[in-house]
């Protein structure tokens, strides 16, 4: 059985994420269900576009004290935002050309039923994220899968002290309670931090090293 404690602390985190997902102008709070237990925050509702689920889930991220997000929320395309796969296809691969941070050429699209597919290769995370935050915002783009490779290009311990000196810049107090071990491409973050919004940015941290191909994140959070 919950303590009045837990619940009342559930109670506080809902409140910061509603107002999380108030403040932020890409997001319609009213079409979006929020539900908080023992620290795991569930999104429910039927959104508009992708571009606004994706900015929910960003949102709920960033508030402290989240230990995890359960995302039952689904896009309902309005009549007029529909689109043939053929345009949407057209329109991504557009808009990947036009923007400065990402390779077009590097990158393939593929589109079914108006859920994007993403593959390719790139030579950093970032530019992995902003391709999928490129083609999210189109209109008719019901769903993202970010298959985006990204190759190790870099010494490891070169990526280790790049990544730990982030996470100092980060978290000035705490980053001597991490630790950071670098492998073929993959990042582990262990030890513990005060808040979870201190482990998502030693999380971003991680991912922007480059030559990254995934991270795993046991950081724990001491509230």
């Amino acid at each position: 059985m919950k303590g009045t404690g837990d619940m009342q602390g559930d109670i506080q985190l809902k409140q910061r994420v509603m107002e999380a997902l108030t403040w932020d102008p890409a997001v319609e709070a009213a079409e979006v269900g929020v539900q908080v237990r023992d620290g795991v925050v569930t999104l429910t509702g039927h959104l508009g576009s992708h571009a606004a689920k994706y900015a929910a889930e960003e949102a709920v991220r960033s508030v402290a004290g989240v230990k995890a997000i359960a995302v039952e929320m689904d896009v309902r395309l309005p009549g007029e935002c529909r689109r043939t796969d053929a345009d949407i296809a057209r329109a991504a691969s557009n808009i990947l050309a036009w923007t400065s941070m990402v390779p077009g050429d590097r990158i393939h699209v593929m589109v079914e039923d108006g859920s994007v597919t993403l593959t390719g290769t790139v030579d950093w995370n970032y530019q992995r994220m902003a391709a999928q935050r490129a083609v999210a915002g189109l209109c008719g783009v019901v769903g993202v899968t970010n298959a985006i490779v990204v190759q190790p290009s870099v010494q490891p311990q070169d990526v280790k002290d790049r990544i730990q000196r982030a996470i100092e810049r980060q978290a000035t107090d705490d980053a001597a309670h991490v630790t950071v071990e670098v492998k073929d491409g993959v990042v582990r973050l262990r030890g513990s931090l005060r808040t979870w919004a201190e482990r998502e940015a030693a999380l971003e941290a991680a991912w922007a090293g480059p030559g990254m191909i995934a991270v795993e994140n046991d950081i724990r959070v001491n509230l």
